[in-house]
């Protein structure tokens, strides 16, 4: 099928690509399909683009990137609601804001990630209880302590 988008053009996607939240995501009730689209083959960057809005796309981060110990601790609710077991695929993303002219100055919201049970290709964004993660978690300075609690290391 082919979708229409504003950022990328008329992509080409198959039905089973297509990840539904069913509540949407916060604030954003009114969007419920989307595709994930890899920014490069190589970064941790990807997009996330609405089905059914050709202007609407979010950039996401794979948090493990730049935060190694970040930990998504789901409710059992909120497990049961992504149909989710041990063994089932899944994907955790986070997204990103960058300000205006500003790309070293991006951050991340660490405290409401977007997870994916990969196999159904159902998502929800859900709300972490951790007064570790906040909504602006500036990605570069979590690269730099991070490389720096890995140089002290040895």
């Amino acid at each position: 099928m082919e979708l229409e988008t504003t950022r990328f053009g008329t992509i080409t996607i198959r039905a089973d690509d297509i990840i539904t939240f069913e509540d949407g995501l916060v604030g954003l009730g009114q969007y419920r399909r989307f595709v994930l689209i890899r920014h490069d083959s190589e970064g941790p960057f990807w997009w996330l683009q609405s089905v059914d809005e050709p202007s609407f796309a979010l950039l996401l981060v794979d948090p493990w990137y730049f935060r190694p110990d970040y930990e998504v601790v789901l409710s059992d609710s909120e497990v049961e609601r992504l149909r989710l077991s041990e063994s089932t695929p899944q994907a955790v993303l986070t997204t990103v804001t960058i300000p205006p002219g500003k790309p070293h100055a991006m951050t991340s919201n660490l405290l409401a990630p977007l997870v994916i049970n990969t196999e159904l290709r159902i998502g929800r964004q859900v709300i972490l209880d951790d007064e570790r993660y906040h909504t602006r978690h500036p990605i570069l300075q979590e690269m730099w302590r991070t490389a720096q609690t890995a140089e002290a290391a040895g």
